[in-house]
């Protein structure tokens, strides 16, 4: 079962609102990370639990302005650093349940950009640690025991 094509608009409002534009730092290019494809990748890969945990995530983040703000708006009607800090709230929480939807969501959004290549690379994510200068070999003088009993 997949997502209804709700579900699917929201994931193209709240993943890419982990990055704050407006926040310098670590940016995106319009268009560059299809969202929505990276966490349905993971959603079709989870279990019967995982899937509907990113549901419920989906749904409370979307509502998550009543909750934690306590105004009658919807996620999507913020503006994209108000996004951003609600979901650092969310995924800050000091209730654990909360807190682990935003991380799931988060980690989605994540995986999702690192499928992008131009992302990894910009990350240096694929770049191998540079190998460790090789150590001189030393050989010990070996001190060689008779047996007990050997005649």
């Amino acid at each position: 079962m997949t997502m209804t094509a709700i579900e699917r608009r929201w994931l193209s409002v709240v993943l890419p609102s982990f990055l704050d534009p407006t926040a310098g730092g670590f940016g995106l290019d319009p268009g560059e990370v299809d969202f929505e494809r990276g966490a349905l990748t993971m959603y079709d890969a989870s279990s019967l639990l995982g899937r509907v945990g990113m549901r419920a995530s989906l749904l409370f983040v979307m509502l998550s302005p009543l909750f934690i703000l306590g105004r009658l708006a919807s996620f999507a009607s913020l503006g994209s650093t108000e996004r951003s800090a609600l979901l650092a709230r969310i995924c800050s929480h000091r209730h654990f349940a909360l807190r682990g939807m935003g991380i799931l969501l988060k980690l989605a959004a994540s995986m999702a950009m690192f499928r992008v290549a131009s992302v990894r690379d910009r990350t240096n994510h694929d770049r191998r640690p540079m190998a460790a200068p090789a150590r001189r070999r030393v050989t010990l003088p070996l001190r060689l025991i008779p047996a007990i009993g050997a005649a």
